[in-house]
C-alpha cells in the first residue's frame, strides 16, 4: 500500500521534514453562533495555527432515537450550508486553511460544493468502510483520526483508501476521551503508526496540558490537532474540557514550534553556538613547567588543561620528540609554530 510520505494541503506540505501542521479544532464550540465561529477563526490565526477546522452534521442523520440525550445536545450545535460557507470565506480572508469534518453524507456533499482543499474524518467512523470510501473518492487529501481504533482497525481503514488509489492520506493517533488520563495517552502508538503506515502521522490531542503535544512532536508527529474554545464550564458539552483558549492557545502553538526547532537533524555535529565554548571548555597541551628553546619534548613536559586554543590531547603522539624553538612559560599552551 503505497502512500505519499509528504502530502500537500492548499500549498502547505505536510510530512517528515516539514513544519508541524497545527490544526485549531473549533469543532462545535461555536454552539450554533456564527459570530462565535468567526471569533474562533481569529483565535486560531492570532495563535499561529495553520488550519481552522469545524464539524458539520444533521442530528437526525447522525444520532438514533435510542440516544435522546445526545440528540438534544447536538441539535443546538447544528449549522447549515450558509453558515459553513461564511466561515470558509472568512478563513480565506484571514489566510488560514479551512477544514471540516462531515459526519453525514449531506454534510460531505456541502464540502464538495465548497471545494475544500482537504477532508478530516473523525474517529467515530471506525469500521464505516462505505463512508471512508466516499472520502477517498473525493479526490482531496484526507486526515483520519484513529480514536477507539485497534491496529487491525487502522490497517482496514488504510486498505479502503489503497483500494481506491487515494494515496494522500494522513493518520492521527487519538484517544477518544474528554479528557484522556495521562496513563492512557499511549503516545508510543505514534511510533507504531509510523512503522505500519508510510504517510504522515500526527496526533489529535485530547489532553488537558501541553506536555503530550510536545512529546508527540518529539516522537515524529507532523500534524497536531487541538480543540479551541472561547467558553469554559459549559453544561451538556465536553469539548471545552480538552480545549485551549485565548489565554493559552498561542503558548500551545509556540511550545510546539520551539520543540520542533530543537529536534534538529540526525547528524551528530558541532553546533554553531558551541564555537565560544570550544575556546574555554576544551583541554589543550600546556607546559607543566618553564621550557627552554632547544629542549626536546617528552611526556613529562606537559599537562592537559583548559587554556584557550592549542594542541588537542589526542595529538600528543605527534609532538613528543619535537624540539622547542622558543622559550615557553609554565602554564602556557604549547602551539604548533613553537615546535620543529
Amino acid at each position: 500500500m503505497m502512500f505519499e510520505e509528504i502530502i500537500e494541503i492548499q500549498g502547505r506540505k505536510v510530512g517528515p521534514g516539514q513544519p508541524c501542521m497545527i490544526i485549531a479544532e473549533a469543532g462545535v464550540n461555536h454552539f450554533g453562533d456564527l459570530q462565535k465561529a468567526l471569533d474562533l477563526v481569529d483565535l486560531a490565526v492570532s495563535a499561529g495555527a495553520d488550519v481552522y477546522k469545524m464539524q458539520a452534521f444533521h442530528t437526525d442523520a447522525l444520532v438514533s432515537d435510542h440516544l435522546p440525550e445526545w440528540r438534544k445536545r447536538l441539535k443546538s450545535k447544528e449549522i447549515d450550508y450558509d453558515f459553513l460557507r461564511a466561515v470558509k470565506d472568512y478563513c480565506a480572508k484571514r489566510q488560514i486553511i479551512f477544514m471540516c469534518t462531515a459526519h453525514d453524507e449531506v454534510a460531505l456533499a456541502w464540502l464538495r460544493d465548497l471545494d475544500v482543499s482537504a477532508l478530516k474524518i473523525g474517529s467515530g467512523e471506525r469500521g464505516n468502510a462505505e463512508f471512508l470510501k466516499m472520502h477517498a473518492k473525493f479526490g482531496r487529501p484526507v486526515i483520519l483520526s484513529t480514536g477507539m481504533y485497534s491496529e487491525v482497525d487502522v490497517i482496514r481503514a488504510v486498505e479502503v483508501f489503497a483500494k481506491e488509489s487515494m494515496h494522500q492520506l494522513a493518520i492521527l493517533h487519538c484517544v477518544t476521551s474528554y479528557p484522556v488520563p495521562y496513563s492512557e495517552l499511549n503516545l508510543q502508538a505514534i511510533t507504531r503508526l509510523k512503522e505500519i503506515f508510510c504517510g504522515p502521522v500526527g496526533y489529535s490531542d485530547h489532553s488537558t496540558n501541553f506536555d503530550s503535544a510536545i512529546a508527540a512532536v518529539a516522537l515524529g508527529a507532523t500534524i497536531v490537532e487541538k480543540h479551541i474554545t472561547l467558553d469554559f464550564d459549559v453544561p451538556n458539552a465536553q469539548d471545552w474540557k480538552v480545549s485551549a483558549g485565548p489565554k493559552d492557545f498561542q503558548l500551545y502553538v509556540s511550545k510546539i514550534r520551539d520543540i520542533e526547532q530543537s529536534l534538529g537533524h540526525s547528524e551528530i555535529t558541532i553546533q554553531q553556538c558551541e564555537g565560544k565554548a570550544e575556546e574555554w571548555a576544551l583541554k589543550v597541551v600546556v607546559a607543566k613547567h618553564a621550557l627552554k628553546e632547544g629542549q626536546r619534548l617528552d611526556f613529562s613536559h606537559f599537562i592537559y588543561q583548559r587554556a584557550g586554543s592549542g594542541i588537542a590531547p589526542d595529538r600528543v603522539d605527534d609532538i613528543v620528540g619535537k624540539v622547542i624553538n622558543t622559550n615557553i612559560e609554565k602554564g602556557t599552551p604549547i602551539q604548533w609554530h613553537q615546535l620543529k
